[in-house]
């Protein structure tokens, strides 16, 4: 005997559904969402943390669905979510990949307030480093631009090409993110930038 698809049924249909107590609703509504995010998953980060992605997203679908207005659809909502977990991701990541970041990658993204030749290169890094912590807290947009900037920057070519590429990253994580948006929020993004650095910078020379 063939097995049968099961019938398409509208995630808002499964979401009422299980907020009514029905455990297969639910099951079916999560099943459901999983598959989605693990498709959309693939496409924007590398193999090893596709499971732990989907998993983080779920669970907070999960603990806040039920409070979710009626009027509400559930999977633009989700999808919001998983966005968000993926930027977070992308966000950590370079945190702590940025510590083997080399001085000129930084120099060539940041255009930085400080000036290399009167500092050592360990601790040009460093203040860096923190700079773009601290820019990436208070500013998650320009911490996920930079992330992206300095990712393909890494990868060679011109500046155009760098440019570019970096762009259509961002894009990925941000779809509704256009070119001109992106110019504007570097520009901005380099101001807070160099704030960040001159504060760090003449702290530093007090200490």
């Amino acid at each position: 005997m063939t097995n049968k698809a099961l019938p398409e049924i509208p995630i808002d249909s499964l979401r009422f559904r299980a907020l009514d107590g029905d455990p297969i609703a639910e099951a079916r509504l999560f099943e459901d969402l999983r598959v989605r995010f693990t498709d959309i998953t693939k496409r924007r980060v590398q193999s090893d943390n596709i499971e732990d992605i989907v998993q983080d997203a779920l669970k907070i679908v999960f603990t806040k669905y039920a409070s979710l207005e009626k009027e509400r659809g559930m999977l633009v909502w989700s999808l919001t979510i998983l966005r968000n977990v993926i930027g977070n991701f992308y966000q950590s990541r370079q945190r702590f990949d940025d510590k083997n970041v080399q001085v000129d990658n930084w120099q060539a993204v940041s255009e930085a307030a400080v000036d290399p030749s009167a500092m050592e290169a360990e601790e040009t890094t460093s203040l860096l480093f923190d700079a773009m912590t601290e820019l990436s807290e208070k500013y998650p947009t320009c911490g996920t631009i930079f992330s992206c900037i300095l990712n393909s920057h890494e990868k060679g070519g011109g500046q155009r090409e760098i440019s570019q590429r970096a762009l259509d990253a961002v894009q990925e994580m941000i779809p509704d993110f256009k070119r001109g948006s992106f110019y504007t929020a570097l520009h901005r993004c380099r101001t807070h930038l160099r704030k960040i650095l001159s504060t760090l910078e003449e702290g530093a020379s007090h200490a």
